[in-house]
């Protein structure tokens, strides 16, 4: 339960639960009865939660109401199985206790969106302030762990801080992770996109797997993985700076005393606050564990290769020990069989737009569409062109400057389209043309098959999940 250094020899949880539960040395032939394993084990996981429940700062004990809630809640707990057998519940969440782990499994062609989990903060509180924000709706500052398997055309926008993340098993979804504080593993998916911020990202026996990653350690790719690319960080909400802080991937510059909005909502006054310090991106340094394992060609002893090269030979070269390999039969670098990561090429990136828009971003668009139309001379820019510029200016990571130029140029052209519009064509032909366009997006949605998607948007938007 309280772990323990890595010299320190493990454990066998037998010896454990027997010195625990009778204070003495185990006999060889001693058997432990079910009752009083489980009894031993519900005793831990209580002390845990009630620990957990405790702030470091308050050296308060625990109140007798909420050892009785803890209490309460592990008396639900049971040892049978939690494999989900149900197709209907698409996800497993405990009503009471910790959470640890939150689940998605067996989905097919819906929409998810979790929003973030401190828009609603106390008043005077910030990212700065030291304090943890309330994670998943547990008062413990802990984070989840979070798993999605066997999903299928699914979208997810999941829009908070995880301790690891597991994607498995998914085929033609786009999912959204806020933030990783640990591993985010990629395992046995296909024609999938994923975006998320993580400590540590492990793609093993995918195919055409894109990610947008931000990760301050080369990606590794482990077994069997074709045409999986990696490209920049491309999205930006509400919420994911105070996301790279829970999970220690970024760190503020400044503390909330320096704050210009000191006792304020920092989101109320400037979506780029705190400013943040991040490591370097290494999205595009993967490493692919099957190369660094390829066996090496032994010199023969007596043989060309094992005297000295003569002055100015290939050997010499730089890069010849890598070349000779490269050309010999054993591990062959060329072979089809083992596919290298291909970086994303800056004409297929784009930028992502999360489908959620808070209190504070509706405020502040509504200024800024304000200040045009009080600027007679600047014509009203799109709302395209708009979020665009929103993404580029408060996300924390900076596009590399072709990838940069490419989404800069997808605005400049919609921006020269409606110009051209608005200069050439007579009202009725105006409309017209945006008759004509509506009709042909119609069909694409249709033919793409993202009208499914547009009308889960809608039905979370009447509910008010939006």
């Amino acid at each position: 339960p309280s772990g323990g250094g890595v010299d320190e020899p493990p454990l066998r949880i037998g010896e454990f639960l027997w010195n625990n539960l009778y204070s003495s040395a185990p006999p060889p032939t001693a058997t432990i009865p079910i009752g009083d394993v489980e009894r031993e084990v519900r005793r831990n996981l209580e002390l845990e939660l009630l620990m957990s429940g405790s702030d470091e700062d308050d050296k308060e004990d625990v109140s007798t109401d909420e050892e009785e809630a803890a209490t309460s809640a592990f008396l639900q707990l049971t040892l049978n199985d939690s494999s989900s057998g149900d197709d209907g519940e698409r996800a497993k969440q405990p009503q009471q206790g910790y959470q640890k782990e939150l689940s998605y499994t067996h989905l097919r062609g819906t929409t998810i969106l979790l929003k973030p989990n401190h828009q609603e903060t106390s008043e005077g509180a910030s990212a700065t302030s030291g304090d943890v924000p309330t994670l998943g709706g547990t008062s413990s500052g802990r984070l989840h762990d979070l798993a999605i398997s066997d999903c299928s055309d699914v979208h997810m926008y999941l829009l908070q801080p995880f301790e690891h993340v597991t994607i498995a098993a998914c085929t033609g979804c786009t999912i959204v992770v806020g933030a990783v504080a640990g591993l985010l593993h990629v395992v046995d998916c296909e024609k999938t996109t994923i975006t998320s911020a993580a400590r540590r990202i492990i793609t093993s026996n995918s195919s055409d797997v894109v990610m947008f990653v931000f990760t301050p350690s080369p990606p590794l790719l482990v077994g069997d993985n074709r045409n999986c690319q990696f490209a920049p960080y491309n999205t930006y909400y509400d919420g994911l700076r105070e996301d790279l802080l829970a999970t220690g991937l970024a760190a503020a510059t400044f503390s909330e005393s320096q704050s210009p909005y000191h006792g304020a909502k920092a989101q109320e006054n400037d979506a780029a606050w705190p400013p943040l310090q991040c490591a370097s991106n290494k999205w595009k340094q993967p490493i692919e564990i099957s190369k660094l394992e390829m066996p090496q060609v032994p010199p023969t002893p007596g043989s060309a290769s094992a005297s000295s090269p003569p002055s100015g030979s290939q050997s010499n070269s730089p890069g010849a020990d890598d070349k000779a390999v490269s050309g010999s039969k054993v591990g062959n670098v060329n072979d089809s069989s083992v596919q290298a990561p291909v970086l994303l090429p800056a004409s297929e990136f784009h930028i992502l737009f999360v489908p959620l828009e808070t209190e504070a971003t509706r405020q502040r668009r509504t200024e800024q569409e304000t200040q045009e139309k009080s600027e007679s001379h600047a014509q009203p820019e799109s709302q395209y062109c708009r979020i665009l510029a929103e993404v580029l200016q408060y996300s924390p990571f900076r596009l590399p400057v072709e990838y940069e130029r490419r989404a800069l140029v997808k605005a400049e052209r919609m921006r020269s389209i409606q110009q051209a519009v608005r200069k050439t064509l007579s009202e009725e032909q105006r409309l017209q043309f945006e008759e004509e366009l509506n009709r042909g997006f119609r069909d694409w949605l249709v033919t793409s098959g993202n009208l499914r998607q547009v009308l889960d948007l809608v039905h979370l938007e009447r509910r008010g999940a939006i």
